[in-house]
């Protein structure tokens, strides 16, 4: 402690943040996932795990809300691995001219605010003054209900999420294709090796952890997403885009059932650990 009191008085106003309005807010949250606590009367009595008894019986629409969850992170995840992959492989090829300002370009939705994005694409596709409408009526298309449809609404997040996360895991595979030897490119093009056989039998291996990193890191920013989805769809139409964080904020903050909001939360935060430790697990098996 001597030798780095002065370290730690630095810190000390950062921890102190993080532990108020992190750490305790955390735990808080176990113990209010065992009691049917009203945020507006501030009080609430022991339930033990009735709450969690209540999101998986017929009663409650949490199943339906998790398994949409589990949906939207299933379509996002694959969409984002191949798009970000496919922007790696452009921005990296010595056959495109300016790949710095693609780079750029590909990042820089990853660097815009959340709500920026929900409000901008909710502009885009709205059904009667959208920019995507207005065009479709100027070519003499009719106007699609992008977020009056459930289908439409629901691929539309979708899209647009993956718009949003592709740059930065593009910048993760970019990393991953520098640090490739140029020996073992020029032995496969020694030996004939096409550039499809190059990639599938050559550089797609070794791109293999970067690969497992991506796919657990975009499963668990899918299912927590919410910010995007909050002001973009607002949940709609209906409940048509409505997930499992978003779930959390209507019970706890409109209903104010913060007991039964914790609950959901404690639910995600076991899928969420169980992914983390499945991702070190697996990274361990690959070194």
């Amino acid at each position: 402690m001597k030798r780095y009191h002065y370290a730690w008085l630095f810190l000390l106003p950062n921890l102190l943040i993080f532990t108020i309005f992190v750490v305790t807010p955390a735990l808080s949250s176990f113990y209010f996932s065992l009691t049917d606590y009203d945020m507006l009367r501030f009080s609430g009595r022991f339930v033990g795990l009735t709450n969690f008894q209540y999101l998986f019986s017929n009663r409650s629409d949490f199943g339906k809300v998790l398994l949409r969850t589990f949906y939207y992170s299933a379509m996002v995840v694959p969409l984002a691995f191949f798009v970000s992959l496919f922007l790696a492989l452009v921005t990296s090829s010595d056959l495109i001219k300016g790949k710095a300002f693609l780079r750029a370009l590909f990042y820089w939705p990853w660097l815009l605010s959340p709500s920026i994005i929900g409000i901008s694409w909710k502009w885009f596709l709205d059904y009667d003054a959208g920019l995507i409408n207005i065009l479709l009526l100027k070519f003499g298309s009719s106007p699609i209900p992008w977020l009056l449809d459930r289908k439409l609404a629901f691929l539309s997040v979708v899209i647009v999420t993956v718009w949003n996360v592709a740059g930065y895991f593009m910048v993760m595979f970019n990393s991953a294709l520098t640090a490739i030897p140029i020996e073992v490119y020029e032995a496969a093009a020694l030996d004939g090796a096409n550039r499809w056989v190059r990639f599938w039998k050559i550089i797609f291996p070794l791109l293999k952890p970067t690969a497992i990193l991506v796919i657990v890191l975009s499963t668990i920013m899918s299912m927590r997403g919410f910010e995007i989805i909050y002001v973009f769809t607002a949940g709609g139409p209906g409940t048509a885009t409505t997930v499992l964080a978003q779930k959390i904020y209507y019970t706890a903050f409109l209903e104010r059932k913060l007991g039964m909001a914790s609950a959901m939360s404690i639910v995600l935060f076991g899928i969420l650990i169980t992914l983390s430790l499945l991702q070190f697990k697996i990274l361990e098996e690959e070194q």
